[in-house]
């Protein structure tokens, strides 16, 4: 993708991005997400540990982790519009003094020395928006330090192939073209997207210099409804609806994290969320 495809697309997502969690599908994610961070990387790390969030946007993700980790984060995007979104929140949070903000690109992270950071989190798939990924599976290698742990997301290859047969009814053409080269376009205004299996992305990490830890799918059961994805979050599906009861939510979170890292299930996911280490 180019840099201007690339700023087109992601101006007016900075504007709604950080709502979204108020629906309850995308609240159930989020809850998911932070579980499985939370089981890998431990809440007791020190002041001195450096978490880079590779694509973190708005900062959204470090400002609810910094309550969880006294650490210190680095938040990496390309994405202008989307930075100056994260410096107005972390500015709210109060943690101007434990993120740096850098502008850049993930295949070249000139910004960063090598062996420099202690964990990575890359969350809701910005591997997804870059088409050669192989360089920035290598950056992301450089700059991790040894013992150091990525946890990292994609959008889900089959997940995504069964949204296009039963959702979109998509033509043959696109059909092959999901099929054979795990790219995916879903709208007019949203680029084409690399896609994961849980083989690619551990196949993706392991040809890096990675040793792979775990796989996750996020969600693998509840699918999200038309509605949530609504750039202006003012509509709401059915599955959203429910979620609001706690009963129901606190079930379904069960169930997700009882079953989304086995090998038979985690390809369900409309994200695959994979763990490794550098040694």
């Amino acid at each position: 993708m180019d840099k201007k495809e690339f700023d087109n697309f992601f101006k007016p997502y900075s504007k709604n991005v950080d709502n979204a969690n108020k629906h309850g599908f995308w609240k159930l994610s989020d809850t998911l997400i932070t579980q499985i961070i939370k089981d890998n990387i431990p809440v007791e790390i020190d002041e001195n540990v450096v978490i880079l969030d590779a694509g973190g946007g708005t900062g959204r993700w470090v400002c609810d982790l910094s309550k969880i980790y006294k650490s210190n984060f680095v938040i990496y995007d390309m994405s202008i519009d989307m930075l100056i979104k994260a410096k107005e929140n972390i500015r709210n949070t109060n943690i101007e003094n434990r993120v740096k903000l850098i502008e850049g690109d993930l295949r070249n992270m000139k910004s960063l020395k090598s062996e420099s950071i202690d964990y990575i989190i890359s969350i809701y798939s910005p591997i997804s928006f870059i088409y050669e990924k192989e360089k920035a599976f290598s950056e992301l290698f450089r700059v991790l330090k040894r013992g150091g742990k990525i946890i990292i997301m994609g959008h889900g290859f089959y997940n995504a192939l069964a949204s296009k047969i039963n959702n979109y009814f998509a033509n043959i053409k696109e059909l092959e073209l999901l099929d054979n080269k795990q790219i995916i376009k879903w709208g007019e205004h949203v680029p084409e997207l690399n896609l994961f299996s849980k083989e690619i992305i551990e196949n993706d990490l392991k040809q890096t210099g990675f040793i792979l830890v775990k796989t996750y799918g996020v969600p693998v059961f509840v699918q999200p409804g038309s509605e949530d994805f609504d750039p202006k979050n003012a509509t709401k599906s059915k599955i959203s609806a429910a979620l609001e009861h706690n009963d129901f939510f606190n079930k379904v979170f069960e169930l997700e994290m009882k079953y989304n890292s086995q090998s038979t299930i985690a390809n369900r996911g409309m994200n695959i969320f994979s763990v490794a280490v550098k040694q």
